[in-house]
């Protein structure tokens, strides 16, 4: 009986956890949620990395978070993007920031679970003059783990997610 139940009960989990994935991650949001980069010309382009720990081992491991920032801006201007630093950013209203934040965990035993996300954030006009709230238009990642020798796999990720919002962009303009 104890046999029988536990496959049910284990069935019945996941069907419920996978109901509520399906309705965070269906169409119809991703949709709704990347549906903004019509009209952009200028960018500004920045990588959050993780704690400064898992930082140190992703920079040991061939993953830099300054060389992600540039290989991402060459990319950019290679597809026709305006990019531009902070400072000429923060003076223009029309700039967006494209932020790519790398979250990594340690698991058991040299396992490395990673998560990647690639935002756009776009400047809104408040009611004061100068003054801008930002705004996430458009979004994608990729998660995955991997063994310690082989940390080097996140900038391979990194560039595909960059080419992910080039190919929307470029379909939206």
């Amino acid at each position: 009986m104890k046999k029988r139940i536990l496959p049910i009960f284990s069935a019945l989990i996941f069907s419920l956890a996978s109901l509520s994935a399906y309705a965070y991650f269906s169409w119809d949001y991703m949709v709704l949620e990347n549906t903004s980069l019509k009209g952009i010309n200028t960018i500004t382009v920045a990588v959050d990395p993780p704690v400064r720990s898992l930082n140190d081992e992703l920079v040991n491991h061939g993953v830099s978070a300054t060389e992600l920032q540039k290989r991402m801006t060459e990319r950019l201007q290679a597809a026709g993007l305006n990019v531009v630093n902070r400072e000429q950013a923060s003076a223009d209203p029309q700039a967006a920031l494209l932020k790519l934040r790398i979250h990594m965990t340690i698991g058991y035993g040299a396992v490395y679970s990673w998560g990647l996300n690639l935002s756009l954030n776009q400047k809104v006009a408040l009611n004061r003059p100068e003054s801008f709230y930002p705004v996430r238009t458009w979004s994608t990642g990729k998660f995955g783990g991997t063994q310690q020798t082989n940390l080097r796999i996140i900038n391979d990720y990194s560039m595909q997610l960059v080419n992910d919002f080039i190919d929307a962009y470029q379909a939206q303009n």
